[in-house]
């Protein structure tokens, strides 16, 4: 008999305690939530494309304008690059705006509507020459 009324007993405790440890952690709070201002960021990136060949880069971005612009293309600077913003998934990058055949000084602008993985594809959309390969410069304006 003295064991059954233990039972209940310890099991009460058990329920209660944690209970009321969590329910005392609970207050009326004055303090104000502190939400962080967006930042704007500007970020250059370099590399190389060759005949056939991709390049990309990846930033995570917040609501707001994007901007991606072509700033140099070498050896030759009257050349053309395919580029493109778009949004990364677990397997690939999927072109939201593009122009393949972007020159020194080409912009596209749009508007990241939510959180998200951003992808930047530069690439030859079958302007290169055999054996060609062309460097780049870009800056991605976006806010993070």
């Amino acid at each position: 008999m003295k064991g059954e009324l233990r039972a209940p007993l310890l099991r009460t405790l058990l329920l209660v305690v944690p209970l009321a440890l969590v329910v005392s952690g609970c207050g009326d709070s004055t303090d104000p939530i502190t939400i962080p201002t967006p930042v704007e960021v500007t970020e250059s990136f370099s590399g190389t494309v060759g005949q056939g060949g991709v390049s990309y880069h990846v930033v995570n971005a917040k609501v707001g304008t994007v901007t991606l612009s072509m700033n140099a293309i070498g050896p030759d600077s009257t050349a053309t690059i395919g580029m493109s913003i778009g949004v990364l998934n677990s397997i690939a990058c999927t072109s939201v705006m593009e122009n393949p055949t972007a020159r020194v000084g080409s912009q596209l602008v749009g508007t990241a509507t939510g959180v998200t993985t951003m992808c930047v594809k530069l690439y030859d959309a079958g302007t290169f020459a055999a054996d060609q390969t062309l460097s780049y410069e870009i800056t991605l304006k976006y806010i993070k």
